[in-house]
C-alpha cells in the first residue's frame, strides 16, 4: 500500500476507474473479513471441542449403564446447531472472503493497466511526473521524468531537482513552486530550460496541482512537465525568419523609395523643363508685342495707329500680368487675402457672369444646399478659378451643353482625400457635359501649360485651380470619361462666420501725399514717380529699408510708405514694415509685389497689397485706399 503522511486527505482519480482511496478501502475490508473468518473459525473450534467431550461423557454414561440426562441431551442439540451456524457462518465468509479478493485483484489488474497506459502517454508525449512534498523536501521523480531530462537513478531532492534547470530560467521556476507552496495556490504552471546530457538543451512546459492536509496546509505539489523543445524551436525559428523578412521588406521598401525618389525627381526635372519652355514660349511672344509695339510707337505720328499700338502693348502686358498670376496661384506662392464668403449670393452672381461671358448655346445652372455654410476664400482668387473651369467647359461643348455649378456641406475625417484633410469644408462641383477627357490626358490635367487646345490655350487654367485650392487649405479633383463630360470638384475650407457677398466701396477724399517710395529697382522706381506726380502726390525715393529708416531718422516727413516686399539686402519690405510699426505707429504702409515670396508673411502682415504690374489707376486706387484706412 501507498505510504501517505497521517490526515492527509487523497482526492486523485485515475481515468474515471476505482482509485487509491477505494483500493485502500477493500484491502481494509478484506482484512476485517479475515479477522472475523480467524475469529468464528476459533469458536467453531471451541464448539467442536465441547461437543466431542459432550459426547464422550454420554458414551461413557451408557457404557456404565446410567440413564441419559434430558438436560445433557438438550445442551447437545443446542450445540450442534451451534456448530452447524458456526460452519455455515464460516464458509459464507470464506465465500465473501474471496469475492472481496477477486475483486481486489481486478482493481490491482485495472491500476496496473491505467498506470501502463499513463506511462505509455507520458512517453509518446514526452512528459514525466514528479511530486514535491513540501513538509520533507523529498522529491519524487517518475521514471518517465528521469528519462525525460536524463537523471540518473537514486533519491532526488528540491534542490537537486532545481539544480537541473538552466541558472537563467532558475530563479524563475523556484519563485513559481515556492509562491504555489506559499501562497496556496490551487494551480501553478511554468516555462523552464533544462540540459539533458545527451540531448542539451530542452525547453519544458510544467503544470501542477496543490494537495492540502487535513488541517488545510499545504503537503505535497504534484506536476507533470512536458517536452516542448520542438514547438520552441519552431517559433523560434518563426521569429527569426519574420525578423528576416522584416528586413527583407525594409530593404526592398528602401530600394523602392530610392527608385522612387529617383523618378520622381526625373518627373520634376521634365515638368520644370516643361514649365521653363512654356514660359519663356508664352513670354517671348509676350515680349515680341512689347518690343515691336515700341519700335513701330516711335517711328510713327498716326495718331489711330498710335493708339492702336499702345492697345496691343497694355494687352500683352495684362497677358504677362495675367500669366505671372496663375504661375503663383499654381505654386501656392501668392498672398492670398481670404475672407468669409457667402456661397448663395456669391454663386448666385458668378453664374450671372457666366452667362453673360459664354455662348448662347451653354446653359449656366447653380445648385446651392439649403443653410450651405460660408467659404473662408480669397474672393479675386475664387472668382479666377470658377471663370477658369467655366472657359474650359466652353471648350469641351462645341455644341452647346450645360454647366452646372452645385455647393454642399461636407464634414471630412482625414480618409476621403489623399490629403488627409478633416473638419468642415464646402464641396463646390463644376460638372459640364461636354466631350470629357481619356486617362492619358487626365493624368496631366492639372500640369502647367499642358493643354490639348492647340494655338489657343496656355496650359495654366486648372493649374490655377489646383494652386488655389491647395492654397487655400482645401483639395481640388477631377474626373472625367470620353463622352460623359467633366467634373471639377473644391474642397475649400469653412469660414467661422458669413461674410458679406461684396463689400460696400469706401469713400475715400482724394487728397495730395507725402509718399515714400521704398525700390531698388531703378527702372520701376523712375515709372512709380513718375506715376506719383502725375497723381499730384509728392514722392521721395529710398533705394532699400535701410535708406528709408535713415531718411525717417532724418526728419523726412511723410503721409505713407510704399515699398517693394522682395528687396536684396539683410530686410525686405515686410521687415521694414514691421520696424515702421516700433519707430513711427499709425504710419501708413502699402506693400506692391509681382512675386508674393513668403504668402504665409504677407497674408500674417495684414497690410494692404497691390500686385505688380498695376496702372495708374490702380496705383491710385490703392494710394487712396491706404491713406484713408
Amino acid at each position: 500500500m501507498q505510504q501517505r503522511a497521517p490526515g492527509v486527505t487523497a482526492t486523485t482519480e485515475t481515468g474515471g476507474r476505482t482509485g487509491p482511496s477505494e483500493v485502500e478501502r477493500l484491502r481494509a475490508a478484506l482484512d476485517e473479513a479475515r479477522t472475523e473468518a480467524a475469529r468464528l473459525t476459533e469458536r467453531l473450534r471451541g464448539a467442536e471441542r465441547q461437543l466431542l467431550a459432550s459426547r464422550a461423557l454420554v458414551a461413557a454414561r451408557r457404557a456404565g449403564g446410567e440413564e441419559d440426562d434430558p438436560a445433557l441431551g438438550a445442551a447437545l442439540e443446542d450445540l450442534w446447531t451451534l456448530t452447524s451456524e458456526l460452519e455455515g457462518a464460516n464458509a459464507a465468509l470464506g465465500r465473501e472472503v474471496a469475492e472481496r479478493r477477486d475483486e481486489l485483484a481486478a482493481i490491482d489488474a485495472a491500476l496496473r493497466e491505467s498506470e501502463d497506459r499513463v506511462r505509455l502517454a507520458h512517453l509518446y508525449a514526452g512528459a514525466g511526473a514528479w511530486e514535491w512534498e513540501i513538509p520533507t523536501g523529498r522529491f519524487t521523480l517518475s521514471d518517465g521524468y528521469r528519462a525525460l531530462i536524463g537523471a540518473a537513478e537514486g533519491p532526488a531532492v528540491f534542490a537537486t531537482w532545481l539544480a537541473g534547470i538552466l541558472p537563467e530560467d532558475r530563479p524563475a521556476a523556484e519563485r513559481a513552486l515556492r509562491e504555489a507552496a506559499e501562497a496556496g495556490l490551487p494551480e501553478f504552471e511554468l516555462e523552464y530550460r533544462a540540459r539533458h546530457p545527451g540531448r542539451g538543451i530542452l525547453w519544458l512546459a510544467g503544470r501542477g496541482r496543490l494537495q492540502r492536509d487535513a488541517e488545510g496546509r499545504p503537503w505535497r505539489l504534484t506536476g507533470l512537465s512536458i517536452d516542448i523543445t520542438a514547438r520552441k524551436r519552431a517559433e523560434l525559428a518563426l521569429r527569426d525568419a519574420n525578423e528576416n523578412l522584416r528586413r527583407e521588406v525594409e530593404r526592398e521598401v528602401a530600394a523602392r523609395e530610392t527608385a522612387q525618389a529617383r523618378m520622381t525627381q526625373t518627373l520634376r526635372l521634365e515638368a520644370l523643363g516643361r514649365l521653363t519652355g512654356g514660359v519663356a514660349h508664352d513670354f517671348n511672344n509676350l515680349l515680341a508685342v512689347v518690343t515691336a509695339g515700341t519700335s513701330l510707337l516711335a517711328r510713327t505720328e498716326d495718331p489711330a495707329r498710335r493708339e492702336r499700338l499702345t492697345a496691343n502693348i497694355n494687352q500683352a502686358a495684362r497677358r504677362g500680368a495675367d500669366l505671372t498670376r496663375r504661375l503663383l496661384t499654381f505654386a501656392r506662392r501668392q498672398a492670398l487675402r481670404p475672407e468669409a464668403i457667402a456661397l448663395g449670393p456669391w454663386l448666385a452672381d458668378i453664374a450671372a457672369l457666366l452667362s453673360r461671358s459664354l455662348r448662347a448655346d451653354i446653359s449656366v445652372e447653380t445648385e446651392v444646399e439649403e443653410e450651405v455654410w460660408p467659404v473662408l476664400a480669397d474672393p479675386s482668387e475664387m472668382e479666377l478659378a470658377l471663370t477658369n473651369l467655366g472657359l474650359n467647359a466652353q471648350d469641351a461643348m462645341p455644341r452647346g451643353g450645360l454647366l452646372r455649378i452645385a455647393a454642399r456641406n461636407a464634414t471630412l475625417d482625414g480618409t476621403e482625400e489623399a490629403e488627409g484633410l478633416r473638419g468642415d469644408f464646402l464641396r463646390l462641383e463644376v460638372r459640364d457635359t461636354g466631350t470629357g477627357m481619356g486617362p492619358e490626358v487626365l493624368a496631366h490635367a492639372f500640369e502647367p501649360f499642358f493643354t490639348t487646345k492647340a494655338g489657343s490655350g496656355t496650359g495654366l487654367g486648372l493649374p490655377q485651380v489646383y494652386g488655389f485650392a491647395r492654397q487655400s487649405g482645401g483639395a481640388a479633383r477631377i474626373a472625367s470619361r470620353p463622352g460623359y463630360g467633366t467634373v471639377v470638384t473644391l474642397l475649400l475650407p469653412r469660414a467661422g462666420e458669413a461674410g458679406a457677398a461684396a463689400e460696400a466701396a469706401q469713400e475715400v477724399q482724394e487728397r495730395p501725399l507725402r509718399v515714400l517710395v521704398v525700390e531698388d529697382d531703378e527702372a520701376v522706381a523712375g515709372l512709380v514717380l513718375d506715376m506719383m506726380e502725375h497723381l499730384g502726390h509728392a514722392a521721395v525715393r529710398a533705394t532699400g529699408p535701410a535708406d528709408a529708416l535713415e531718411k525717417l531718422a532724418s526728419g523726412l516727413e511723410t503721409d505713407l510708405v510704399f515699398t517693394d516686399v522682395l528687396m536684396p539686402g539683410g530686410m525686405d519690405g515686410l521687415d521694414l514694415a514691421r520696424a515702421l510699426g516700433r519707430l513711427r505707429p499709425g504710419l501708413p504702409v502699402l506693400l506692391t509685389s509681382g512675386y508674393g515670396g513668403a504668402p504665409a508673411r504677407v497674408a500674417e502682415a495684414g497690410l494692404p497689397l497691390l500686385r505688380k504690374p498695376y496702372g495708374i489707376g490702380a496705383l491710385r486706387d490703392a494710394l487712396a485706399a491706404a491713406a484713408g484706412g
